[in-house]
């Protein structure tokens, strides 16, 4: 038994097989999503216990909309956790769907929730807030930069689709450089992961700083 690499991308499986690695960035991805949407949920609770102290209208709304982000979060996971679940029991990832899945988490989690959340900790910089939103913002930072790994085995990263071992350097660079409505659509894709880590990163800085203390008297009646 050693290790075995193969591409395949054939009609009948449309998969990307790679053993034994892949039960490994299986688990690990599984470990990561698992960590972010419970960070998320410590996250939703803490600013659920002083919601009705914020002064803030708009951190208010920031607020709600990281709720239902959350929520629709809880979805897309049980998706992506579905197809680790196949790739662990069959030994081979379908590469579309494992594609859709990191795609979905992108534009309905990664993107939308640390945007609300530096729209929120701007506009009520809450001590109370401070400590888990950093402990939170770190979990989705590994996530996501895990996330760039998972992307490049799928050959969904176009910075990296040079290295695509099926084709020579001067085939790769074509492709690179053919915009397709698939390759904008990966392109899209990973701006959008890019946006997040840069949103993330200044969400750790923000928290990182912690943030003042609410005086009574100027909580919102």
């Amino acid at each position: 038994m050693g290790y075995r690499l193969a591409w395949a991308d054939n009609d009948a499986k449309n998969g990307l097989e790679w053993a034994p690695p892949v039960r490994v960035i299986a688990v690990v991805t599984l470990l990561a999503s698992t960590l972010d949407v419970l960070a998320d949920l410590l996250v939703c609770n803490r600013i659920a216990e002083y919601l009705g102290n914020f002064q803030s209208q708009t951190a208010i709304y920031a607020a709600y909309g990281y709720f239902f982000f959350t929520g629709i979060s809880l979805f897309v996971y049980l998706f992506e956790m579905i197809d680790v679940c196949k790739t662990l029991k069959y030994d081979e990832e379908n590469v579309f769907y494992a594609r859709l899945a990191k795609s979905l988490v992108l534009a309905l989690e990664e993107v939308p929730l640390p945007s609300l959340m530096n729209l929120l900790f701007t506009n009520e910089p809450r001590l109370s807030l401070a400590s888990p939103v950093y402990f939170s913002s770190w979990i989705k930072l590994v996530a996501l930069t895990w996330g760039l790994v998972k992307f490049t085995k799928l050959r969904f990263f176009w910075p990296c689709l040079p290295l695509n071992p099926k084709h020579d350097a001067r085939e790769n660079v074509r492709r690179c450089f053919t915009f397709t409505a698939y390759r904008i659509c990966m392109i899209i894709v990973n701006i959008c992961h890019i946006l997040a880590i840069y949103i993330v990163i200044k969400n750790i800085i923000a928290t990182g700083a912690g943030g003042r203390q609410i005086d009574v008297k100027e909580q919102r009646l």
